[in-house]
């Protein structure tokens, strides 16, 4: 099922670097660290959708779900160790922008379903527009 997570504003200048890499090596790989207690119920081909200062900006495709246990999981771009979790990987070149849709940041993740975001909200995500691939630069606020 697709979901929806939030970059935080500490983490925005990062998240552009990691992008800018991958554009720069031609591809790579983006991952999201879940609580092994708390995972979402997402399988490859699913969407996981992003939140960035106040808009939902895009989403990439799951291509691969892995529990790591008893090592890290490293960031190649900002040399950060991700403690073990339950990891979600998504292709960098499968990023899609969309039409910035509002929605205020929270922390954990939500499914993209009427239940977990609301009839309308679920709905205008589900419908949105493609704005630009991984390539393009990050569509202005409307």
């Amino acid at each position: 099922m697709d979901i929806i997570v939030t970059t935080p504003k500490s983490e925005m200048a990062n998240a552009a670097r990691e992008a800018a890499d991958c554009i720069r090596n031609g591809g790579g790989w983006y991952f999201r660290r879940f609580n092994p207690s708390m995972s979402p119920k997402v399988n490859r081909g699913d969407r996981v959708y992003y939140v960035q200062d106040g808009y939902v900006r895009g989403f990439a495709i799951v291509h691969n779900i892995k529990v790591v246990v008893g090592r890290p999981q490293r960031c190649d771009t900002t040399g950060t160790s991700w403690p073990p979790g339950f990891f979600v990987f998504m292709d960098s070149t499968t990023w899609q922008w969309i039409t910035p849709i509002p929605m205020k940041g929270f922390q954990g993740f939500r499914y993209v379903h009427p239940r977990s975001l609301g009839e309308r909200l679920a709905a205008q995500i589900q419908i949105a527009k493609l704005a630009g691939g991984w390539k393009d630069p990050r569509p202005a606020n409307p």
